[in-house]
């Protein structure tokens, strides 16, 4: 193909009136980062569980428990704010194209 024929930055005198213009990144998935966020969380609090002091009052069961919720919550937490980082970076790296529908007009 020429490229004359598909301009890699399309102007307005190309575009034809169904035609959309578009952002494209290569955009992060959310649930990856939570779910990473919370289990590094419950590993930490196990591992600060057993290998801290011993409570009379608790068992270090319970204590991993505890520390589990807590941590994983604050994991979550810092994974969100890591994923928005992310997400800032790439969309900073997205370039423009153009859409063109596909298909019957009547479907659009």
């Amino acid at each position: 193909m020429e490229s004359s024929q598909h301009p890699s930055n399309p102007t307005p005198a190309d575009k034809a009136p169904g035609d959309i213009e578009v952002e494209v990144y290569a955009a992060p998935r959310f649930w990856p980062f939570v779910g990473i966020g919370a289990l590094l969380g419950v590993i930490i609090a196990f591992v600060s569980a057993f290998t801290g002091v011993e409570s009379t009052e608790f068992s270090r069961a319970a204590v991993a428990g505890f520390l589990s919720v807590g941590f994983a919550f604050f994991g979550v937490l810092l994974a969100g704010i890591v994923f928005l980082v992310v997400d800032r970076i790439t969309r900073k790296k997205a370039r423009r194209a153009l859409a063109v529908p596909m298909g019957d007009p009547e479907h659009r």
